[in-house]
């Protein structure tokens, strides 16, 4: 895991760094001729948008390694000031995120979250970075007992979005899980266990 994790690492890094060359244009003037620089004009990303995603997950439950793919949809509203871009987007998605030990397998089945968005539009383009709330549920089988918890943290992330068309955009997004700890009641003794997951997930929205 730590070796998808550095390799990953650096192509989120470059999402949220990446900037586009600012256009120019040439302007005549009476007399004289000059070129000069303008602002690159942004594409329109406020409104109501909606849409499914894929992803790949992979972290730590107590002391064990996770992983699985996930998918789910999202839908968002952005309002767009210039060229920021500020949202808010809420998601869930179902997977199979998990550990399988000798005589302990744990399970990640769903994982959701509230989030705020800011970006800055280079035209098609939208790098932003991302954090908000964030909730899973666990399952834990051992002994021959079983056992669900919800769990509570939050999440943070970076991003880019690109236009395909004036509708539909696709995303590439990593995100930072950290839930709060539960206790999970099977044989021979109760388990308490903690969750972090870092997800690499794209996407595609459609905009209303």
């Amino acid at each position: 895991m730590q070796r998808l994790f550095k390799s990953v690492l650096p192509l989120a890094i470059a999402i949220g760094s990446v900037s586009f060359p600012m256009q120019t244009r040439a302007a005549d003037l009476p007399g004289r001729g000059n070129v000069r620089s303008v602002p690159m004009m942004a594409s329109n990303w406020a409104g109501f948008y909606a849409g499914a995603h894929l992803g790949y997950g992979f972290g730590r439950s107590r002391t064990a390694d996770i992983s699985g793919f996930l998918g789910g949809i999202q839908a968002g509203y952005n309002v767009q000031s210039g060229q920021m871009v500020y949202g808010i987007e809420g998601d869930l998605g179902y997977g199979n995120v998990n550990y399988r030990a000798f005589a302990e397998t744990f399970r990640q089945k769903w994982i959701g979250s509230g989030r705020a968005r800011i970006g800055y539009a280079f035209d098609r383009f939208l790098p932003f970075v991302t954090g908000g709330i964030a909730f899973t549920n666990g399952t834990m089988k051992a002994g021959g007992a079983k056992e669900s918890n919800a769990h509570v943290g939050y999440v943070i992330g970076i991003g880019g979005e690109m236009m395909l068309t004036d509708r539909v955009s696709a995303s590439l997004q990593l995100l930072h899980y950290r839930f709060a700890a539960q206790t999970y009641n099977v044989l021979p003794a109760a388990r308490n266990a903690n969750i972090v997951t870092n997800e690499l997930r794209v996407g595609l929205n459609y905009r209303f």
